[in-house]
């Protein structure tokens, strides 16, 4: 069975497929994130045509302002493509996912810190709210701030800056602290005495993120989510290759841009740690 898709329908309204689905080699990379599961020989081919046992159609070619490469884990890139495609050429590049980790725990702190939003996600699936009585929280940022909220606690403390050096430099003075974090994380947290940390996840490179490469293709911005956003399409293509053909780079905050540095590159940052940011700062044409 053929799924014509138009090349310029936005992501919004191409729905979710749950069933195997394989594609032409010139498919728009997008479509991809909405489908459960990419296998060859299935019954279902997406393709660009004007005709097709199912058919969706788009008139509409919006005048786009640069084409950009995106890697972050599938539910970002769904949700920022849909924003934004009708703005940027987006080539998303789905080169996180995340699962649990087993890990141990005391109940004697008085500090309890959430790094990100999946560590929030990943430590409930593990602990009961009465893990929290009598202990104090600390988010590193408003999203994950945001998350502790939605479950009905109070934050105590989130730094104005949301980045892990303002939050390490809250929590030195501080007694008797739980950081729950990823199984990649600032090591700095290990180094400090008053510290105890706990790995509640790990992100890990998706067998999928073999369909989101572009060998040869230039992009006028590459906008990374996390330092694992960069290093693992350089896993995935054996090379930094892709991050020769970026015009500019972009960070999502001071550790993704260290990072990016690191390997020879530069990067920009937004003000503001988030998705939403970079896409603004490009917006301004920087």
């Amino acid at each position: 069975m053929i799924i014509a898709v138009d090349r310029n329908l936005p992501l919004k309204f191409f729905p979710f497929i749950n069933e195997p689905i394989w594609f032409e080699d010139n498919f728009d990379r997008r479509f991809l994130l909405k489908c459960e599961k990419i296998e060859k020989n299935s019954k279902y081919l997406l393709k660009h045509a004007n005709d097709g046992d199912i058919v969706f159609g788009y008139h509409k070619k919006p005048s786009k302002k640069g084409s950009v490469l995106f890697s972050a884990n599938k539910e970002d890139l769904i949700k920022y493509t849909e924003k934004f495609d009708e703005v940027f050429d987006i080539y998303p590049v789905y080169s996180l996912a995340f699962r649990s980790v087993d890990f141990m725990l005391d109940s004697n702190y008085e500090w309890v810190v959430f790094t990100s939003k999946r560590a929030v996600e990943f430590f409930f699936k593990r602990v009961s709210v009465r893990f929290f009585c009598n202990k104090r929280l600390a988010a590193i940022g408003d999203s994950t701030a945001f998350a502790l909220m939605s479950k009905g606690f109070r934050l105590d403390y989130v730094p104005k800056e949301h980045y892990s050096d303002n939050l390490i430099e809250f929590l030195k003075d501080k007694s008797n602290v739980l950081v729950v974090t990823a199984k990649k994380h600032n090591p700095i947290y290990d180094e400090l005495d008053n510290v105890s940390v706990v790995a509640a996840y790990e992100n890990y490179i998706p067998d999928e993120i073999q369909y989101f490469t572009y060998p040869d293709k230039t992009f006028d911005f590459g906008l990374f989510s996390s330092p694992s956003a960069f290093w693992h399409i350089k896993e995935a293509c054996s090379s930094y290759e892709f991050a020769k053909r970026i015009k500019t780079i972009v960070a999502i905050g001071k550790t993704t841009k260290r990072y990016i540095e690191s390997c020879g590159f530069e990067a920009l940052m937004a003000e503001d740690t988030s998705i939403e940011a970079m896409f603004e700062l490009i917006l301004k044409g920087v």
